[in-house]
């Protein structure tokens, strides 16, 4: 009788209780820059004549590691001018000169000019005026260097099985650097084509974005000419010196070392299904667009993940090698998702351009959106089309929930930091996130329609957001059309998303709301956005979870939105497969509906989507204040009965932020995550099953990770056996990275030396990247200096040193201050190390992010008062970071208190435990709450 009275009170106490609101954010847009950054439009390229000799032979002497180059550029201006302007970049003149090519033998000199220093733009006063609407020739002799910085035509060496050095030659041009290769029309709206001459020594081969037309022998040295490119712009202009090899059938290719050829197996199968499968989504075969062979190369240095060159697409070895019996499936799941993504951009981007990178996710966001959804096609086991929500649109929310987010079409954009932004998750993540929502609204045949056809009438040009959305609305479903520009608008022109609210006020009346999410308060950023906005849900009767097409919209003008459901309902979810760019809160009763649900037989039938887009707003609706944490940590209990990847991926994420915060303190936490684990532990275990789906694969590595991190003994005393036997028999190969990370956490200098001499001595890419992560997993203090001097020193790639640096202080709480210690001691010797001072304010930003006391901010100001002048521009990194540190500390103080209790009361099997007593509670409590209310 107590039980039923106390479950009576509190349900009408949730009568009256509603949830807080929440305070809004978003980074200030800095003022258009001082400087000129675009070239003027009268002047157009239409054809580049290149050719370059690179010296990359130790007998080449002292010039050794640069260029000869000679350019012949053909241009129009649309109005008689004396002024030429164009990019240029570390290159040294003998001779610039043009000619109207109707006149070849009267050559004008180009006057003596230097480019600016900034924004790279010479502009030559000529003597001879340019003509309107006739065609001149502009002829460049030149050279240039090849640094090893990972930009332009750059240098790239590796160690061959015999223990020599070998050096090669490749290219990266995105965003503007193919001005440091050859003088150019260096934007993405300057089309032309190229015709591309290499000269290279005997003893090596070369590649470009065609096919080759023609070798010609001279001495020691090899020219080879390449036939003419498709037109389009410069930053999609790649080649390759090397003595590579290549596995070919007559049209596609997988170029790599020679030591590699058998790694290129799965790369060149997938690639060549992947490719024909675009060809009949978009109907625009890619052998027909005027490039009738397509070659992908691994590069053993390379900054980005992968290069979406026309014809001459470019990777990371890790993005492209695979092995069986050494590669986990997750590393082939990213090779196949990798490729996917630089195909899509043979239509997206390269057939068709974004007019510049204001609009870089009209480039990005398809191939981001393609990279799973094109490769489910081909790969259905991966599910790539369901890990697309955790992958994609929850972690982008968090940054799109912040002041550090941008607008996806963002006209500010002119500064190499600004272009540079634009490279960031919101084009890519938001942006194809933004795309699938769209693909929803309309429905899959109409969507492929609409990009068929926008394909088709701007291939070969630039284009703008409007021109895609024009097209899009002739698709939009009649009666979704008045809603149309508000949501292509409300999404890519202005920041952030909502948290729409679905408040139950009878249990046949929903009433709809919507708000800015944001994660923090009070930064000064507009609280008053609004957005339109697609609205799916289904309800306990219904139980739909497949129909994603809306049910209704709301607008910006609409306060609030009410629904008559057609019966009684005891739950609702909204967003169903979180197919809508928003989060979702409801009023405490269906909350608690939802949580009955989740403890019922097969969680309810929710979707397991749905689930893990519960598990993530409640998170972050509770960090955000939109709701208490002792509501969201009740509900999120459920998680004990979960056994499925997206969820406990959804939940990591969430978790991963409060053991942040929690510093050395995790005592409490270990003890509730090896419990809350616990059932999903049992039923993985460490062996894989014939039953294993790929989801099951990676969630097994997620459950034994986190188990033996937090301290599971049974977990830990396997890993380590595991690595004991290392040398005679593998560790299974999809468990690898919590079997060393333990070795690590838990091992001796003996078993760091062992992971370590597997390094040095591994030949596939894919394992030699998850050795350097798991080493950082080291917790006792000489381990982490030992791995931090291999780190900063010649034994790791540059491209891999802030991922290595990352694990050292990422993956155990204990090591962020002595991280912390070592990079301020030696951070000139790390500058060195990667390449510049950003990237050192960088890595001390992201350490800061981890701080919890205010002994380890103080450390902050007192270097960043001392040597910041140092930093240059990146100053405004460390002085970012002193505010972050503020904020989470405040955070942490005026937040952490009901997670800590709550971390107590579960050890005590207190009210978080999942009693019979709370079981029962809840569905009473919910019960009671709906009839009364």
């Amino acid at each position: 009788m107590k039980f039923a009275i106390v479950a009576a009170l509190l349900a009408v106490s949730l009568c009256l209780s509603t949830a807080a609101p929440l305070a809004e954010e978003v980074e200030p847009i800095a003022p258009y820059a001082e400087e000129n950054y675009r070239l003027p439009t009268i002047i157009t390229p239409s054809n580049y004549n290149i050719t370059l000799k690179p010296y990359l032979m130790d007998s080449d002497g002292a010039k050794q590691f640069t260029f000869d180059g000679e350019c012949y550029i053909t241009i129009k201006s649309s109005v008689n001018t004396n002024n030429l302007v164009l990019h240029s970049r570390n290159l040294k003149y003998t001779l610039r000169e043009y000619y109207a090519k109707s006149n070849p033998t009267q050559k004008f000199t180009l006057p003596n000019a230097e480019p600016n220093t900034v924004t790279d733009i010479v502009t030559y006063q000529l003597t001879n005026q340019l003509v309107a609407g006739q065609e001149y020739v502009l002829h460049f002799i030149y050279t240039g260097t090849m640094d090893d910085d990972m930009h332009g035509f750059y240098r790239s060496s590796y160690v061959d099985p015999k223990g020599n050095t070998k050096w090669l030659g490749s290219t990266q041009f995105q965003r503007n650097e193919a001005r440091r290769a050859f003088p150019s029309f260096d934007e993405p709206r300057f089309r032309a084509t190229f015709d591309v001459t290499l000269v290279r020594h005997k003893s090596m081969k070369t590649y470009a974005n065609t096919r080759l037309a023609s070798s010609t022998t001279d001495g020691d040295y090899v020219t080879d000419r390449y036939m003419t490119t498709p037109n389009m712009p410069t930053y999609i202009l790649a080649f390759i010196v090397s003595e590579f090899n290549e596995r070919f059938n007559g049209e596609f290719g997988v170029i790599a070392r020679p030591e590699f050829y058998h790694q290129t197996e799965y790369a060149f199968d997938v690639g060549q299904l992947t490719l024909k499968a675009f060809d009949d989504y978009f109907d625009l075969p890619y052998y027909s667009l005027g490039n009738d062979k397509m070659h992908m190369a691994a590069i053993p240095d390379f900054s980005a993940g992968a290069m979406e060159n026309w014809g001459l697409l470019t990777y990371r070895e890790r993005s492209l090698l695979y092995e069986h019996g050494s590669t986990t499936l997750s590393a082939q799941q990213s090779i196949a998702g990798v490729v996917a993504h630089e195909q899509a951009h043979m239509w997206f981007g390269d057939l068709v351009t974004c007019e510049w990178w204001s609009y870089t996710w009209l480039n990005e966001g398809f191939a981001r959106y393609f990279q799973y959804f094109g490769t489910n096609w081909v790969e259905t086991h991966y599910q790539m089309d369901q890990q697309f929500v955790v992958d994609q649109i929850q972690t982008v929310m968090n940054m799109d929930s912040t002041n550090s987010t941008n607008p996806m079409s963002d006209e500010n954009t002119n500064t190499n930091e600004e272009l540079a932004r634009m490279f960031n998750s919101i084009s890519y993540n938001k942006g194809g996130t933004f795309i699938r929502m769209v693909s929803h609204v309309m429905g899959e045949e109409n969507f492929k329609q609409s990009l068929r056809e926008y394909l088709k009438a701007h291939k070969f040009t630039n284009t703008v957001p409007n021109d895609l959305f024009t097209v899009w609305k002739k698709y939009i479903p009649t009666q979704f059309q008045t809603y149309a520009d508000g949501l292509f608008k409300s999404f890519t022109e202005q920041v952030g998303y909502p948290v729409v609210t679905f408040n139950l006020t009878s249990a046949n009346t929903l009433v709809i709301s919507q708000k800015r999410f944001l994660l923090k308060e009070n930064d000064g950023s507009d609280s008053k956005l609004l957005y339109t906005v697609p609205i799916t849900y289904t309800t306990n009767v219904e139980n739909d979870f497949k129909t994603t097409t809306p049910k209704l919209f709301i607008t910006p003008t609409q306060t609030q939105t009410t629904v008559t459901l057609p019966s009684n309902v005891n739950w609702i979810v909204g967003n169903i497969q979180e197919t809508g760019y928003y989060r979702v809160n409801y009023d405490v009763k269906s909350w608690h509906g939802i949580h009955h649900a989740l403890l019922s037989n097969n969680w309810g039938g929710i979707h397991e989507l749905n689930r893990a887009q519960i598990v993530d707003d409640l998170f972050n609706l509770a960090r955000a204040s939109v709701i208490d944490y002792d509501l969201a940590l009740d509900i999120l209990a459920y998680l004990k009965t979960e056994t499925n990847y997206l969820p406990w991926t959804a939940a990591f994420n969430g978790y991963s932020y409060l053991a942040i915060r929690l510093g050395v303190d995790t005592k409490d936490f270990a003890a509730y995550i090896r419990d809350m684990t616990s059932k999903a532990y049992d039923l993985l275990g460490f062996d894989e099953k014939k039953t294993d789906t790929s989801l099951d694969i990676y969630n097994r590595a997620k459950i034994l990770s986190w188990s033996c991190k937090y301290g599971k003994t049974e977990c830990i005393s396997k890993a380590q056996e595991l690595f004991k036997n290392l040398d005679e028999k593998p560790v299974p190969v999809n468990i690898r990275s919590a079997v060393y990370c333990t070795a690590m956490r838990e091992g001796t200098e003996a078993d760091f030396d062992k992971l370590f001499n597997k390094y040095l001595t591994e030949t596939v890419a894919t394992e030699v990247t998850l050795i350097l992560n798991n080493l950082g997993c080291v917790k006792d203090s000489k381990l982490v200096k030992k791995y931090y001097d291999i780190i900063v020193s010649d034994k790791v790639r540059r491209q891999d040193k802030s991922a290595a640096l990352s694990s050292l202080y990422s993956e155990n709480n204990e090591n962020v201050e002595p991280v912390f210690d070592l990079v301020t001691a030696g951070y000139e010797a790390l500058a060195e190390s990667m390449g510049g001072y950003s990237s050192v304010a960088t890595v001390i930003s992201n350490i800061a992010s981890r701080f919890t006391t205010t002994q380890q901010e103080a450390k902050l100001k007192n270097f960043n008062n001392q040597n910041k002048s140092k930093f240059g521009t990146s100053a405004r990194t460390l002085e970012n970071a002193e505010k972050t540190v503020a904020e989470n500390l405040l955070w942490a103080q005026n937040k952490m208190g009901p997670f800590k209790q709550h971390l107590q009361n579960y050890g005590k099997g207190g009210s978080a435990s999942l009693t019979g007593f709370t079981a029962l509670t809840m569905v009473l409590f919910a019960a009671l709450a709906r009839f009364l209310c």
